[in-house]
């Protein structure tokens, strides 16, 4: 794959192939042509000339490597409507297929409320929940088999489409059914409500997990990784498409279209930064007053009156201090009953940046919610 990789690069350079376009900012545009992993994706224009060179690589690449391309696994999918579909499909020698597919165990294509998203997912817990399997355990190995098993299905696909009430409901009755049924031919008795079973143990439940909770949870964790890998492509995809709104994340999403998956994580922003706090490094990202960087709190809610003052409400903290120490520009001269609350200011009289890698870590007071 690595020649293949280098292939298409030199024939991006080249301009012999015209890169797919994910977002322009100014003067600079993100592109993508391909991806790899089990299996490859490739993203160019629908234009004939586009692909007989794409085919021509990979020709070359089966005649450097040994290996063959399996053209009937290998498919066409055309964004949009592509009038001369026929004629690309004769180039390539493969079949044209229409989204939603399958790849690397998601569905590309399908709206993102869609139950059929989550058919996959309810197939599997129904097996993996079978009757029969509940007639051989216990209450108690009933239990484990729903946490061990079940509960880590749908981990992958909730961490990116939000999951509806409905798939939440239907998956909650197959746990229920597999739980207190049992081997019985009726019904099951209901010991407890389900509210309480799946509260965690220490709050007096059963500790398995509630889906909901779950969902936000997976989101929050992808806003984590979000913050902390400004270098990966996925991030660098994210914010050219939907711009930054400050330092650490993206403008609020309000188009209608191609929106679905970041839209759901990105909402969930603000819960996200209230259960976090900043790791001050060099400060060029870190928004002095706006962003909780001080285990005192928030300066602008320590220090209002100042905040208040200031000039400039969203300078970052490398941008404030000086050899000489912190530098805040008022808006106009002080009066004299001001100047003893800009003196009050002992709190960042020791605190400056240091030189290191600036990140997130989890707020200490609120690290269980």
């Amino acid at each position: 794959m690595e020649g293949l990789n280098n292939m298409i690069k030199k024939t991006n350079r080249e301009d012999w192939l015209r890169e797919f376009e994910v977002a322009r900012v100014g003067s600079d545009s993100l592109k993508v042509t391909h991806q790899y992993a089990d299996d490859t994706l490739i993203l160019y224009d629908a234009e004939e000339e586009h692909l007989k060179i794409l085919r021509l690589i990979l020709v070359i690449c089966e005649g450097m490597s040994g290996l063959h391309i399996n053209r009937r696994k290998s498919f066409l999918y055309p964004v949009n409507e592509v009038p001369n579909m026929e004629i690309l499909k004769s180039i390539l020698g493969c079949e044209v297929s229409a989204p939603p597919t399958i790849y690397l165990g998601l569905l590309l294509g399908p709206k993102s409320m869609s139950m059929e998203i989550w058919n996959g997912v309810i197939e599997k817990c129904e097996k993996k929940l079978a009757r029969w399997k509940s007639q051989y355990l216990s209450l108690g190995g009933r239990l484990t088999w729903i946490s061990s098993v079940l509960d880590a299905l749908p981990t992958y696909m909730m961490s990116l489409f939000p999951i509806p009430l409905g798939i939440i409901n239907r998956l909650d009755s197959i746990r229920r059914k597999f739980l207190w049924q049992g081997n019985k031919d009726r019904k099951g008795y209901h010991l407890v409500k389900w509210k309480t079973v799946i509260n965690e143990k220490r709050f007096g439940g059963l500790g398995i997990k509630n889906l909901k909770n779950q969902s936000k949870a997976l989101k929050m964790r992808t806003l984590w990784k979000y913050s902390n890998e400004n270098q990966s492509l996925w991030v660098r995809v994210i914010k050219a498409k939907y711009e930054e709104n400050d330092n650490w994340m993206t403008k609020e999403v309000t188009t209608p279209y191609g929106v679905s998956l970041w839209k759901s994580i990105r909402i969930l922003w603000n819960k996200f930064k209230v259960n976090t706090i900043v790791k001050v490094a060099d400060g060029v990202k870190t928004v002095f007053w706006k962003d909780d960087w001080h285990k005192a709190g928030n300066m602008e809610t320590l220090f209002l009156d100042i905040y208040n003052l200031v000039l400039h409400q969203h300078s970052t903290r490398a941008e404030l201090w000086t050899p000489q120490g912190w530098n805040f520009v008022f808006r106009r001269h002080l009066n004299d009953w001001e100047i003893p609350c800009t003196k009050s200011n002992r709190i960042l009289q020791h605190h400056r940046p240091i030189q290191w890698f600036e990140g997130w870590r989890r707020h200490p007071t609120v690290a269980g919610k």
